[in-house]
């Protein structure tokens, strides 16, 4: 999600209270209503939560707010930087441990995804990782120029030193995810930005250096250019010039995981674009175990109303998560989510309604249950990551799981609805099996 942090203009206070909560009621779905990387600056703007029973002042105070309807782990983000730069939110490894604490003294999983960016990244961009803070990986040149090889070693090394730290805080990892939004690549062997992506993090617009070490190809078509090629065209060409590289540098970071946690288990994601594209979804994942990489969960980012194209993404939706689950024997993870309450605006004016769920309160939390009791009862899905659920600010506001009270003269969000449709997803689940 690029340039959220440039909308964080308003935001929340509250006080004490609480007890913490009833376990979700399939406990083997995994419920990510967890602080998003924004929430510190949204209390700093004086935000507080409530849910008219709990009220929420810090960062735990809100975590434990969402456990309260069901959340069962917490979740952070995390680039190749010890320390925050300017970027869209903070995805420091600094931050990642404070949310690591967080969970351990909740006594809740904790769920790390390694981003193998600098600062950030995402299908727009995918920037090379920068290990200034790990003086043990020494590099021989300029990542753009290191063959695959060198890249494997440097890989390996870091995750090795990342799973140390974070397991260090004495948490437990349910699972870990690598990468974000990788289908057109990650750790900077990735084609082309789109245009403006990551230009605000990564120096400009003149950041990208084609990882010519690995295959000059990669750097020679546009990820525009990629999406124009007919599918068959571009699931060629993936698998040509990206997906073998990019599985063994997957491979490469979870090799050095497990030699911290034996036990690891593993996921990746794919974007919006490919959640809808049963054919692409497949041949990603295929090519992932091809070249090394075995996922535990497949996961996908999936924002329904983003897109008109296909017409109905729902459907759309459930057609690749059962196409992947039957081809790899493995569930879909909903690695980011969101259905607006209310029109968007701005650079996220992402406002095509699926049928039957408008842009109201009450559309938002019946699609967010209706999908999770379906891929519950089904099987297909295993776990939902609703993305800045406390994020009620312009721009991504509709998208929150909070809105602003009309009626209060104070910064007070108050929940929505949709806070408690994934709990309510599950329940109906429960009963219907």
């Amino acid at each position: 999600m690029g340039k959220i942090a440039a909308l964080l203009a308003i935001c929340l206070t509250m006080g004490p209270s609480y007890s913490l909560p009833q376990q979700s009621p399939n406990r083997d779905f995994r419920v990510a209503i967890s602080v998003s990387p924004f929430t510190e600056e949204v209390f700093h703007g004086g935000i507080t939560f409530t849910d008219a029973l709990i009220t929420a002042t810090n960062p735990v105070e809100l975590q434990k707010l969402f456990v309260s309807h069901g959340a069962n782990e917490v979740y952070a983000r995390i680039g190749t930087r010890q320390v925050y730069q300017k970027g869209a939110g903070d995805h420091s490894m600094d931050r990642g441990l404070d949310r690591a604490r967080m969970a351990k003294s909740l006594g809740l999983p904790f769920n790390p995804e390694l981003g193998l960016f600098n600062i950030y990244g995402d299908v727009r961009c995918q920037p090379a990782p920068d290990f200034t803070d790990y003086p043990q990986i020494k590099l021989p040149a300029d990542w753009n120029m290191l063959t695959l090889p060198q890249m494997l070693d440097a890989l390996r090394a870091y995750g090795a030193a990342a799973a140390r730290q974070i397991l260090d805080t004495r948490v437990r990892v349910r699972i870990w995810d690598l990468g974000n939004e990788v289908e057109f690549g990650v750790a900077g062997v990735a084609v082309p930005p789109m245009p403006g992506g990551c230009d605000d993090t990564a120096g400009g617009p003149d950041w990208y250096k084609p990882p010519d070490g690995v295959d000059p190809a990669i750097g020679r078509i546009s990820a525009a250019a990629l999406m124009n090629m007919p599918m068959d065209k571009r699931i060629a060409w993936l698998e040509a010039h990206i997906w073998p590289s990019e599985a063994k540098m997957l491979a490469a970071v979870a090799d050095g995981i497990r030699s911290v946690d034996p036990q690891a288990r593993f996921s990746t994601h794919v974007s919006g674009i490919t959640s809808v594209l049963p054919d692409q979804a497949v041949a990603f994942f295929g090519a992932m175990k091809r070249g090394g990489f075995f996922v535990d969960e497949c996961g996908v980012s999936y924002y329904p109303t983003s897109s008109s194209n296909p017409r109905d993404r729902l459907q759309a939706f459930k057609d690749m998560a059962q196409s992947v689950q039957k081809a790899t024997g493995r569930p879909v993870f909903i690695a980011e989510f969101g259905y607006p309450a209310a029109q968007m605006h701005g650079i996220f004016s992402w406002n095509d309604a699926v049928k039957d769920y408008p842009l109201t309160p009450e559309g938002q939390s019946n699609f967010i249950r209706d999908l999770v009791a379906w891929g519950a009862k089904t099987g297909v899905i295993s776990s939902i990551r609703p993305w800045a659920p406390d994020l009620a600010a312009p721009g991504w506001g509709p998208m929150s799981f909070f809105a602003h009270d009309a009626a209060s003269t104070k910064k007070i969000v108050v929940a929505r609805p949709a806070l408690d449709a994934i709990p309510n997803g599950l329940h109906s689940a429960t009963k219907s099996n």
